[in-house]
């Protein structure tokens, strides 16, 4: 923890409008329709045709900015540009959705930083978490969400933060006090979600957690057993003591807290990199569309979603507890495997040689080429010869200085 921290402030408490920043987020937005459908071939939210385009655009574009802040040596830098190896680069359109995209491209999984593999992957996740629940209510099980945040503030290092905050969830299954309380509750097991807001007080790392029970028990219950083994563990990993109002709240799994309303508890667990802050708050994804739209706070959003790049590398978004998987009859799969996307019951509706996918890639046209592929098919060659032959007077222009 910094010694410049002056300021902490509790689990999702929010911000006030005058501060650029602050930390509470929601599912949607005054532009985001409350009925919608999930694509599970793309992991496309499809809430409306022009609204499912513009989010594609607006994922192409997000991930264009990620590229130019973490640089070439990140593996976001050629995700979605360059050609896999030994492989086409093909527009293919699904059979049974009807949806277009991209196949032969270097993906580079990494859900924390790309926008376009973040959609693709944490959508498989939420499928993997709906059929978990379904499993555990066939069982018998009940299922509680539990949400764990601790005090934070504005100087605190987000890397050092995460990692005490996953040391004091590990304590919670190890030691003697969180076994029994464990066997006391009847835990099947647990999954964690790992999530990230930044409000007026700094970064806001913080736990949702799915507690799969033999029994049922009441949320007020489960928190009051729970919240002093959390503060206690808290305390024992250098971290302040978490609030008694808001360091521990506990969930019925079928109505999670109102934030999840509209997606559900398993998106809940899941969406984090669709959702969009309230006024005076932002996620890692709010501080790439400042940095698109070059906001005033732009140069700060840039630093800042450095610092949460280098913080989350490497750290799994979902944990399953030894054995829950194999309970709850869910397979094992790689996010490497879950961002290359499904091609089975796919159509080619084009291949393209490489100066074909630079022309696209320089008119920054991704999007506006699968829009093509899906409404327009018949009008892809010429649109793909258009861009070319534009892409080719560029060069020759540049070239001739």
């Amino acid at each position: 923890m910094s010694e410049y921290n002056t300021s902490r402030t509790q689990g999702d408490s929010g911000g006030v409008r005058a501060q650029p920043l602050g930390n509470i987020t929601k599912n949607s937005s005054a532009h985001e329709p409350r009925g919608f459908q999930v694509n599970h071939l793309t992991g496309e939210i499809i809430e409306s045709e022009p609204t499912a385009k513009l989010a594609r655009a607006e994922r192409f574009a997000l991930q264009a900015t990620a590229r130019t802040i973490l640089g070439k040596d990140h593996r976001t830098w050629k995700c979605m540009t360059r050609k896999a190896p030994k492989q086409q680069i093909e527009i293919i359109k699904s059979n049974a959705h009807g949806r277009a995209s991209y196949k032969g491209l270097y993906v580079c999984a990494r859900l924390w930083t790309c926008p376009v593999c973040a959609a693709k992957i944490s959508e498989r996740r939420r499928a993997e978490l709906v059929q978990a629940l379904a499993t555990a209510k066939a069982q018998g099980l009940t299922v509680k969400l539990l949400t764990l945040t601790v005090p934070h503030g504005i100087g605190d290092d987000v890397k050092a933060l995460l990692a005490s905050i996953k040391k004091a969830w590990r304590s919670t299954s190890s030691n003697r006090r969180g076994i029994a309380l464990r066997k006391l509750l009847g835990v099947k097991g647990t999954i964690r979600a790992l999530e990230v807001t930044h409000g007026q007080n700094g970064f806001h790392p913080h736990l949702h957690v799915l507690l799969f029970l033999e029994q049922d028990i009441t949320n007020a219950a489960v928190q009051d057993l729970f919240a002093p083994l959390w503060q206690d563990a808290c305390t024992k990993a250098g971290l302040p003591r978490p609030s008694d109002a808001h360091g521990c709240r506990v969930d019925d799994g079928s109505k999670a807290a109102a934030y999840a309303s509209k997606w559900g508890l398993e998106s809940e667990m899941t969406k984090s990199h669709i959702k969009k802050g309230k006024a005076g708050g932002m996620t890692p994804w709010d501080f790439l569309r400042e940095v698109l739209a070059d906001g005033p706070d732009a140069d700060r959003c840039r630093k800042l979603f450095r610092v949460y790049a280098e913080a989350f590398q490497g750290e799994r978004q979902l944990h399953w507890s030894v054995g829950l998987k194999a309970l709850l009859e869910v397979g094992e799969i790689s996010d490497e495997e879950l961002a290359i996307v499904d091609q089975d019951n796919c159509h080619t509706l084009a291949t393209l040689v490489p100066s074909e996918w630079r022309a696209i890639m320089h008119a920054r046209a991704q999007a506006a080429v699968l829009d093509a592929a899906e409404d327009r098919p018949e009008q892809l060659p010429a649109l793909i010869a258009a861009l070319h032959a534009r892409y080719q007077s560029y060069r020759k222009r540049h070239a001739a200085g």
